[in-house]
């Protein structure tokens, strides 16, 4: 079980123990439930990177032109930096933007890898389903 103490109804006494129960009911495939959504969860970080260069790109663009626009044509004004509060802003949004793509996949993780999820999914392909049936869209966002 995850996140369960050892006396706890059910979790396994010791991770050789869980492993060996896995193996025994689930077979070897058991060890790997809830792997892909993980590996695709990874992805957070290059989300939230990619949403914050461009966010930073917009910004500074933004920033620049409404400076710019009382500039002589033939002098080119320094870039208009951007302020500490502009990064923490941006980084802030760009880190809401990329775990709103990727929560999804911590959620259908999460429900593989209880400790009944063997019976009630079949696969990550049929959580998603199943999640998406009983609960909706909103069923990739609990919890």
């Amino acid at each position: 079980m995850l996140s369960s103490g050892r006396s706890t109804p059910g979790a396994y006494q010791s991770i050789s123990a869980g492993i060996r129960h896995i193996i025994a009911t689930e077979g070897p495939k058991g060890l790997y439930r809830g792997l892909l959504p993980s590996v695709l969860g990874i992805s957070h970080g290059a989300f939230q990177f990619m949403f914050y260069e461009q966010l930073k790109n917009r910004r500074s663009q933004a920033l620049n032109a409404s400076h710019g626009e009382t500039h002589n044509s033939t002098f080119t004004p320094a870039p208009v930096p951007l302020s500490n509060s502009d990064y923490l802003y941006l980084s802030g949004v760009s880190k809401l933007y990329a775990g709103s793509l990727t929560y999804p996949f911590q959620v259908v993780r999460a429900r593989l890898q209880t400790y009944d999820a063997g019976r009630t999914y079949a696969s990550a392909r049929d959580a998603v389903v199943q999640i998406w049936r009983r609960e909706g869209f909103l069923g990739f966002y609990k919890g």
